[in-house]
């Protein structure tokens, strides 16, 4: 009987092995099938975006070298209307060809949307190829974005770094000049002197700089004054509002010249309809750059602030607590201090958290005009025979671009007092 039994268990451990033997030889085949399915998916569904590629690398090279060979910083008198408008045409004219090349590749993929299904496991679907998409569209911003105005702001950024850093060392040589001897001290008196020398001919230069933005804006229809500039930098997304209202305004010239295209090929409608369909992904460049921001307001600005609130709201609770059981002087006058902080922050944080609402409305409110726009465009692209339709449409688009401006503009109220910016610019440096 035992042999029986044992002769059993020897059959079902063959059996098993068997079995996982056939399991794993099945899954070799299937996981080859499966991979070579994949890059056959990665092949079709990349081949979109790695077109794009070659230009892409070509155009961010040569943006670079526009961007670099800005050494200079010239002062607020030297940077006139006629200057401005003379650097924003080089700069389309750098940048032209392989705005063209990665448009006409922008153009390719919405076409293969279009087509494509909504999902599907192997090969290209409409998700897959929007990202790719997406992609080609983070170089176009790239290019279309002013490197003058980027230019002014990373040297605002390097002279407030140069700045803290002299302060810092400024704190250290008060600290050793306490217990420093008479000799000493004057030396560092000295040095505490230069220091403060530095800080003032640093923070002329910031005004300058911020003088030439103000400028830049204006030229570009983005009008504000010196105390509205300052609000605007010490938003963490000023660099959101400042690129969509900047490619805004190229976007008009960029529309300029594609009509003039449109109208030189008016005899072949086939290559109109390819220009006008340039402009009609730029419309959708658009929406993507505003859906963008909404997203990064949502997901990240907003719930940071509100992370912020919540533990202020928790260390003013506890200051509270304390204080209502402190019994000696000097610590009841600090907490005093610390909840006189805390409430500025949690009213700073309020108010900023209102702001970001409010674009994010705006934008919500030009994002609706401008799909209305791009979906009268897109359809006319699809169906439209004679090219004088497409330039009159183009036109429209065109003054579309400086209305969305103007609609996105945020309000831009200047500071209480300075209390009040300091406060909030330390906010943007936590929210980053």
């Amino acid at each position: 009987m035992q042999n029986i039994l044992m002769i059993k268990i020897k059959l079902a451990v063959l059996l098993m092995t068997s079995s996982l033997l056939s399991v794993q030889t099945s899954h070799a085949d299937w996981q080859n099938t499966f991979d070579n399915a994949w890059q056959n998916t990665k092949e079709i569904g990349g081949n979109a975006y790695e077109k794009s590629k070659a230009y892409t690398s070509d155009a961010l090279d040569k943006s670079k070298t526009y961007y670099d060979g800005l050494t200079t910083e010239p002062t607020s008198s030297s940077v006139t209307s006629g200057l401005i408008e003379q650097q924003k045409k080089e700069h389309i004219q750098v940048v032209w060809k392989d705005i063209l090349n990665n448009l006409n590749q922008a153009l390719e993929i919405n076409s293969q949307i279009d087509q494509a299904p909504e999902s599907r496991f192997f090969g290209a679907d409409k998700q897959s190829l929007s990202e790719d998409q997406m992609d080609v569209f983070v170089v176009i911003e790239g290019l279309l974005s002013s490197p003058e105005i980027s230019k002014n702001r990373e040297n605002i950024e390097a002279l407030k770094a140069k700045i803290s850093h002299k302060k810092n060392t400024i704190s250290r040589h008060m600290e050793k000049r306490i217990v420093a001897d008479n000799d000493e001290r004057a030396d560092y008196d000295q040095k505490i002197t230069k220091l403060n020398g530095d800080i003032d001919e640093l923070s002329r230069r910031i005004d300058n700089q911020k003088d030439i933005l103000k400028k830049r804006f204006n030229a570009s229809g983005l009008l504000l004054s010196d105390a509205q500039v300052d609000v605007l930098l010490s938003r963490v997304d000023a660099d959101d509002i400042i690129k969509m209202s900047l490619v805004y305004d190229v976007l008009k010239e960029i529309t300029e010249q594609l009509m003039g295209l449109t109208k030189e090929t008016h005899e072949n409608i086939d290559q109109a309809r390819k220009y006008y369909g340039m402009h009609v992904v730029l419309l959708k460049l658009v929406i993507n750059m505003q859906d963008n921001y909404v997203k990064k307001l949502d997901e990240d600005y907003l719930p940071k602030i509100e992370m912020i609130s919540m533990e202020t709201r928790r260390i003013n609770e506890e200051s509270t607590r304390l204080l209502a059981t402190e019994t000696q002087r000097n610590r009841k006058a600090l907490l005093h201090k610390n909840l006189k902080a805390q409430q500025l922050t949690l009213k700073v944080a309020r108010l900023y958290a209102e702001q970001l609402n409010q674009q994010k409305e705006k934008v919500a409110k030009a994002r609706r005009l401008i799909l209305n726009d791009y979906k009268v465009a897109k359809n006319t692209y699809d169906t439209v025979k004679i090219s004088a339709d497409l330039i009159q449409l183009m036109k429209t688009n065109r003054a579309s671009f400086s209305a969305l401006m103007n609609i996105q503009i945020p309000e831009i109220v200047p500071f209480e007092n300075l209390a009040m910016q300091r406060k909030f610019e330390e906010l943007s440096s936590m929210i980053k």
